[in-house]
């Protein structure tokens, strides 16, 4: 089933509201699509069965924080292209991505309701517990189901838990930042992956720079894995800080790879622990070396 992408900026042009059909809709910013966001996905989805209706979901970009917190430029565990594959894989029929600018942060909750909800003919909203909309977060799932009740039912999902923590994408940009791959499928349910750029490859060494879209790994040394044209191959990746290639990630891999393509995408699976001075010649060893961590 194809996923159709809809792109939309404030004011909701009648571009869209004219040809939308009447849907299940999902909300959320999503980052990740972890297991959490799965179940909210699928819920939406029984709905939309049950009441033969299309699934959508609406999701938001850039990241709120990035307009109304003063952040910096957000990187996140799933960018918009990658989240969208996920939606795609989950059902979902329809993503509507709402441009998060300045105007559209100063629309108030009922404007939210009236233009973008019922704007594309949602009769069923379903949203986590914490969902917030509308100028400053001021509307919440207590004012969705008050106010939305004269257009849609909504339906709030409660906190998902494994093991009595809550699963969010807090948790996995926690569990990134600090290296710790081999926890991330508990909670997104597969290994976290990105997005690296091939800048030159010999036998069984590749070096790539990862794209500034995805959240990148701390310096260290990990078990990795990619696909080529359908074969899986196992790897190490190590960090170095100098040469000519700054801040690029070193590949090793116990065979040699026919790589297409300057694209791999790199599945990050968990960390081999090295102290720093251990890594200082890492370029130099041999493959042999390399592989006896």
């Amino acid at each position: 089933m194809d996923l159709d992408i809809i792109h939309v900026q404030h004011p909701l042009s009648s571009i869209y509201t004219a040809v939308a059909e009447p849907c299940v809709l999902a909300l959320g910013f999503f980052d990740g699509v972890h297991l959490g966001h799965q179940e909210l996905i699928n819920l939406a989805k029984r709905i939309a069965v049950q009441q033969d209706l299309k699934l959508a979901v609406m999701t938001f970009f850039p990241h709120p924080k990035q307009i109304t917190g003063n952040a910096q430029p957000q990187t996140y565990v799933t960018p918009l292209e990658q989240k969208a594959k996920i939606m795609q894989d989950l059902g979902v029929e329809t993503l509507i991505v709402v441009n998060f600018d300045s105007a559209f942060a100063h629309l108030s909750p009922t404007g939210f309701i009236e233009d973008y909800l019922c704007g594309f003919k949602c009769k069923h909203a379903v949203a986590g517990f914490d969902f917030r909309y509308g100028h400053k977060g001021e509307g919440n799932m207590e004012t969705l189901k008050i106010e939305g009740k004269r257009f849609f039912e909504v339906t709030e999902m409660k906190k998902f838990e494994i093991d009595h923590e809550k699963v969010s994408s807090t948790k996995l940009r926690n569990l990134i930042a600090e290296g710790r791959f081999a926890d991330i499928p508990s909670f997104l349910g597969t290994y976290f992956e990105s997005q690296g750029t091939i800048h030159s490859k010999e036998n069984q060494h590749v070096i790539v720079t990862l794209s500034e879209a995805f959240l990148k790994p701390p310096p260290g040394v990990y078990l990795i894995e990619i696909q080529n044209e359908g074969n899986v191959y196992e790897g190490i990746a190590y960090q170095t800080m100098d040469g000519s290639f700054h801040e690029s990630w070193h590949l090793h891999f116990n065979d040699s790879l026919p790589l297409e393509g300057k694209k791999i995408h790199i599945k990050w699976k968990s960390e081999r622990i090295m102290k720093s001075k251990q890594m200082t010649d890492m370029r130099a060893k041999s493959i042999t070396k390399v592989q006896a961590f």
